[in-house]
């Protein structure tokens, strides 16, 4: 099953082959290192912290809690307890509350907790130590970051975590001649077995205090790491470490990252490859696997690896591991069908404790939705997320994930983007983001973009994954686990009843400017406001709706629900050109009959000198007048067929103030001022008629 046949008998085999070779160098801040410990010293450390243990009445089959944070000491306790059978149980120092590390400990049956206090600084070995001649025994009680009130305990033995740390030696081409890197907690699987892969392989271990977004390229520089692994969180961060990757570039032999343990933003990774040239290779996995299932290959050709980067594949399956994409019933599906991803094979855990199922016909059930499809005679393995994160809008199935980068083509705003279900009458589920901005964004600004553009439609998006909720929050209310994993349960109970709608773009003290579409409960109150003020150019329902798909009809809805005006805009060739506006205050009036209609030149003069009452109310707004139009609406008596295109300015600073007319005025003035385009609109000189009618 594995060349490893001892964890003790594997370190005195380092320590005979190079015993002065460093097996694990502990850095500063900078990169520096503080501390070198050689395999020889390394073996002596365990032995000697074996004999501890021993002296604390710690036998085969009991466990130790680790109450310690990154260090040489936690992988030397961890090692030796694995080589006497004793079972480790690591503790978040930094996220665990005192109420869950007293659960971890209590349910996973802790008979001691070590910390750096307790800790021997130096202790001799002792004769009477017993070594465990396989690898059969538990070794690591892991809690998962559950969704319930508490994680789950995850049973491994030492054959899982070897069996899955030689697939990532043989996966990455790890040797003794590499140098590997940590980023992430050593209380996570992912670091847990990265660093046991790194000693099966004989490569030496970088320790640094802590991941440090400035100090990232320092660590991978003077540690002189050859690889990491790190979760996407920390991909986003580099993005914009460019400067403090100049300065060491020289000195890097960083030349492949591991990427994984959270959901991989594929604009990210695409500009992370390119703008430091380092292969990124994503891997799938969880804590009941011992860590990796599957995996992007490394000799894949140029353009096939660009390919399934930018396709998010996690790649194809660890030697171990037997991968199959099953639908509710347990049935294996076909290539391309979506299903749950389910895993077989001796790195799967032996459980939860408690016993708590999640195995189904000798398969464990990853709670992952995906698909596989065959290249170069190859499974290629695809997510599109939790089972309990994807939404099923009307019996169909979104990926969040999806639905986030798409987010992230529409925005440039947009620096992190989460997608969560949301309560819906209609369709069950419907679709919220949570959105963080870029420094550089204004926010206000950023999300009316992102909602006009939601709304008109994007091809990177279709029309059922659109999202209907939408709120900005700031990077550091996002809810992270301590390997900078968002926690999606925790978003939706936090944020999810304060979501504001897609279609809501602004609010004054008055009223909600909304968005009416053809689905709308206010598409009978505006086509019934059109038609009052329009008459007698009315609208059937049929004809409003095709209306309402042709132009931006934003309304003023006052607190009681009801629509107090509405404007309607086109939205295209790089501005915005208002084509009604409408006042539930508008009286209309009767239209005298007029026997002779004036040319243009009259009509402009009639409306420069202010004898038009709408012309002047858009003039009091900040329009000037462009162009007088003959026959630009024939049925229009009021105005005798006239209407006139006005431009308005852009503007810094727009104030929601005045009646419900002014404020649609100014509401569609923001969203040009937003987007950086030019206003017009085309409006009728509507007090025409009467007054050549009281002029003669």
């Amino acid at each position: 099953m594995t060349a490893m046949k001892s964890l003790h008998e594997h370190l005195a085999s380092l320590e005979h082959t190079d015993p002065k070779r460093t097996a694990i160098s502990v850095h500063d801040d900078t990169g520096d290192i503080t501390e070198e410990i050689s395999r020889a010293q390394l073996r002596a450390r365990v032995e000697a912290t074996a004999a501890h243990l021993h002296r604390k009445g710690l036998r085969a089959g009991d466990r130790v809690a680790l109450a310690l944070g990154n260090s040489a000491d936690l992988l030397i306790l961890s090692w030796a307890a694995w080589s006497v059978g004793i079972a480790t149980v690591p503790l978040d120092m930094k996220r665990d509350t005192e109420e869950l590390r007293a659960y971890k400990i209590r349910t996973s049956g802790a008979a001691h907790v070590a910390s750096a206090e307790t800790f021997p600084t130096r202790e001799a070995a002792s004769a009477d130590v017993l070594w465990m001649p396989d690898l059969s025994h538990d070794a690591l009680i892991l809690f998962t970051s559950g969704t319930t009130a508490y994680p789950k305990g995850a049973r491994l033995t030492l054959g899982n975590l070897v069996v899955n740390a030689e697939g990532i030696i043989a996966w990455l081409g790890i040797t003794q001649d590499d140098c590997f890197l940590v980023e992430l907690p050593l209380h996570h699987i992912n670091s847990t077995t990265f660093c046991l892969a790194s000693l099966v392989a004989g490569a030496r271990i970088a320790l640094p205090p802590r991941y440090s977004n400035s100090h990232f390229w320092k660590h991978a520089a003077g540690s002189g790491a050859t690889l990491t692994s790190v979760v996407p969180s920390i991909i986003f961060d580099q993005l914009r470490r460019t400067e403090e990757f100049d300065a060491v570039r020289d000195r890097l032999a960083l030349n492949r990252i591991q990427l994984g343990s959270a959901p991989v933003v594929v604009s990210d990774a695409l500009a992370f490859i390119r703008k430091f040239s380092i292969p990124l290779h994503q891997g799938y996995g969880q804590t009941e696997t011992a860590l990796r299932v599957t995996g992007v290959p490394m000799d894949l050709t140029p353009d096939l690896y660009q390919k399934l980067v930018a396709e998010n594949s996690i790649g194809t399956p660890m030697p171990w591991a037997e991968v199959e994409i099953t639908d509710v019933e347990g049935h294996i599906l076909g290539e391309g069908e979506q299903g749950e991803l389910v895993v077989n094979g001796p790195a799967v855990m032996q459980g939860y404790i408690g016993d708590e199922p999640a195995f189904r016909n000798g398969y464990f059930l990853t709670g992952d939705i995906g698909y596989w499809k065959e290249i170069d005679d190859r499974r290629f393995f695809f997510l599109i997320g939790r089972a309990k994160e994807i939404i099923i809008k009307g019996g169909v199935n979104i990926s969040p994930v999806a639905v986030e980068n798409a987010l992230k083509k529409i925005s440039a705003d947009i620096e992190q983007a989460y997608v969560i279900g949301v309560a819906d009458e209609r369709y069950g589920e419907d679709i919220g983001a949570v959105v963080v901005w870029k420094d550089a964004a204004n926010p206000p600004a950023a999300l009316r973009r992102l909602k006009l553009a939601l709304l008109l439609g994007h091809k990177a998006l279709r029309t059922y994954e659109t999202p209907k909720y939408l709120i900005s929050v700031h990077a550091e209310e996002l809810p992270m686990t301590s390997t900078g994993k968002v926690q999606r349960i925790t978003i939706k109970k936090n944020f999810g009843n304060t979501l504001e709608p897609v279609d809501e773009l602004m609010q004054s003290e008055e009223f909600r400017f909304v968005v009416i579409s053809p689905q709308s409960p206010l598409t009978e109150a505006s086509r019934a406001l059109y038609n009052h003020c329009w008459q007698p150019i009315i609208k059937s329902g049929r004809e409003y709706k095709k209306y309402l798909n042709e132009y931006v009809t934003l309304g003023a809805v006052k607190g009681d629900g009801t629509l107090a005006g509405q404007i309607s805009f086109s939205y295209a060739d790089k501005k915005i050109t208002c084509v009604s506006i409408c006042s539930a205050a508008f009286a209309p009036k009767p239209v005298p009959a007029v026997q002779e209609t004036p040319d243009a030149e009259f009509v402009r003069n009639y409306l420069l000198a202010g004898n038009d009452s709408v012309m002047n109310f858009h003039r009091a707004l900040g329009a000037e007048l462009v162009e007088v139009i003959p026959q630009g609406r024939p049925e229009d008596k009021s105005s005798l067929g006239y209407t006139m295109l006005l431009r308005y300015p852009l503007a810094e600073t727009i104030a929601l103030a005045g009646p419900a007319s002014h404020q649609l005025i100014q509401a569609v003035r923001i969203i040009a001022s937003d987007c950086g385009i030019a206003m017009y609109a085309f409006s009728r000189p509507g007090g025409l008629a009467a007054y050549l009618a009281r002029a003669s």
